[in-house]
């Protein structure tokens, strides 16, 4: 019976909600990114690799608040290196090779009509992003958010009193 009670605790426990909320925040993210680089492509304004920039960029701004706040639930930047160079370095990774795949294939698809084409270069958008889900919560709660309030290995707990060192009890 306790190993079923376990299994419970860890289905319901912390890791499970954040990741929820971390999924959440990657599909507004997504959606963000993708409504920007399909307008830019799509309406001719930008080429494919241009336009992948410019949807990373609405993105990663709306993914590292909502990931900031509401996923990792940090409200003050206790390590302000850590957590947001260590955020965009993952984030211009992520950048540099959607820009590459888009590019590649805006130029495979040139043949195909304009339509068609955009299809292809917002498919190859979301595959990129898809496709590096998993690592980026990995690092995002292991390492970039770890420590602070309510995420990561470093959970901080409130201390009971008697975990309270004696100097400040009579």
């Amino acid at each position: 019976m306790r190993g079923v009670t376990d299994l419970i605790r860890r289905l319901l426990g912390r890791l499970p909600r954040v990741f929820t909320r971390y999924t959440a925040a990657s599909v507004a993210a997504g959606v963000a990114s993708e409504a920007v680089l399909l307008t830019a492509y799509g309406t001719h304004l930008l080429t494919p690799g241009q336009a992948s920039a410019a949807g990373w960029a609405s993105g990663a701004l709306v993914n590292y608040g909502l990931n900031r706040w509401w996923v990792f639930r940090h409200r003050e930047q206790s390590r302000p290196v850590r957590e947001t160079l260590g955020f965009w370095l993952t984030s211009l990774a992520a950048l540099g090779l959607s820009t590459w795949a888009t590019g590649l294939a805006g130029r495979l698809a040139a043949p195909l009509d304009h339509g068609l084409r955009v299809a292809v270069v917002g498919a190859v958008f979301l595959g990129v992003y898809a496709s590096l889900f998993v690592a980026k919560f990995a690092f995002f709660n292991y390492f970039v958010f770890a420590g602070n309030s309510g995420s990561g290995s470093g959970l901080r707990r409130r201390r009971s009193r008697h975990q309270v060192p004696t100097t400040t009890r009579e």
